[in-house]
């Protein structure tokens, strides 16, 4: 065998060797790339998930703050209608039934609040 030979099947020997190692690193790379593409569709789908709870607490948060509005316009006209009891309060026990009736609107606000704070909660916190 002559040196040409040598060199040529040296040659062959090199490209082979250099074709594995960057068919290995090409191969190493498509997996990281299909390992990223995973991740990313599995955190897509997650914030896709949380804007979904976030609309959906948007919404709860706009329903309650309707019905906390409603609330209060009765606790309004409950007041109004016991200022004007009041004023007609003529006797003690006039007065007496008053406080009753101002413990009543107050436990009314308390519990309206309460239901609220539990619709709330049952709502968006399974």
């Amino acid at each position: 065998m002559n040196i040409l030979t040598l060199v040529k099947i040296g040659g062959g020997v090199a490209v082979v060797i250099a074709a594995y190692f960057f068919g290995y690193s090409h191969g190493q790379n498509i997996e990281e790339l299909n390992n990223a593409r995973l991740e990313i569709s599995s955190l897509e789908r997650t914030v896709q998930e949380f804007k979904a709870k976030q609309t959906s607490d948007a919404v709860a948060l706009a329903e309650l703050r309707v019905a906390e509005s409603a609330s209060r316009n009765e606790l309004d006209r409950m007041r109004g209608q016991f200022a004007a009891i009041e004023r007609m309060s003529k006797t003690d026990a006039d007065r007496e039934r008053n406080r009753c009736l101002k413990l009543a609107i107050r436990g009314k606000e308390l519990l309206d609040r309460a239901e609220q704070a539990i619709r709330f909660c049952e709502k968006n916190h399974k």
